[in-house]
């Protein structure tokens, strides 16, 4: 067989994102990604050997991608509350291309998988940061792990539970849309807007 070609083997890459993390697919075979793709099985096998090898390429792109995303917003050099705005755009944009990724990266952790590279170092001076602007009074007192943890979870809660909410609720898909662009208004107004504790 020729050598691999990088342009083909993007596009089978792009393709199974697109399949496991916006159609939800997380157990497609890999002739439901050569059909999407438009190629034949046997070059999928071709350059990754197996369904779960591709998966695990995808998964791990998928996973960089987002801790970069995160990492360049909360690493810039903004004011706070423009920071947490400018994050929330980044995730909410991601978390509607990618609507069920978070549910396979937690499932992923649940199941053990360890990764080689992740957040934390970053991570902890953004703690140090929500730390300082609690110290200011702008947002309220207490752990800034809880800080960092309400804002992660206002965000993805919607996504990840949105069939559920949708049922619930009674809310088609164009209401339930709406609903998501209030989201950062919404989340904003809470992290912010509370009185503070003295």
């Amino acid at each position: 067989m020729a050598a691999k070609d990088k342009k083909t083997e993007q596009h089978i890459i792009d393709t199974a994102m697109h399949v496991f993390f916006t159609e939800g697919r997380l157990h497609a075979t890999t002739q439901d990604i050569a059909d999407a793709a438009g190629v034949n099985r046997t070059l999928i096998h071709y350059y990754f050997k197996s369904r779960d090898l591709l998966f695990d390429v995808v998964f791990e792109r998928a996973r960089l991608e987002s801790i970069a995303e995160a990492q360049s917003v909360l690493s810039a050099a903004l004011p706070f509350r423009e920071k947490i705005e400018q994050f929330m755009n980044v995730f909410l944009a991601r978390l509607q291309t990618y609507p069920y990724l978070e549910v396979s990266m937690t499932a992923a952790i649940h199941n053990g998988q360890q990764f080689d590279e992740g957040p934390e170092v970053f991570m902890k001076q953004f703690l140090l940061e929500v730390q300082q602007e609690m110290d200011k009074g702008t947002i309220q007192r207490a752990n800034p792990v809880h800080f960092i943890m309400n804002l992660f979870s206002l965000v993805v809660y919607p996504f990840i539970v949105k069939p559920l909410n949708q049922h619930l609720f009674g809310l088609n898909e164009q209401e339930y849309e709406k609903i998501l662009k209030e989201r950062k208004t919404v989340i904003l107004n809470m992290l912010f807007n509370q009185s503070v504790a003295s």
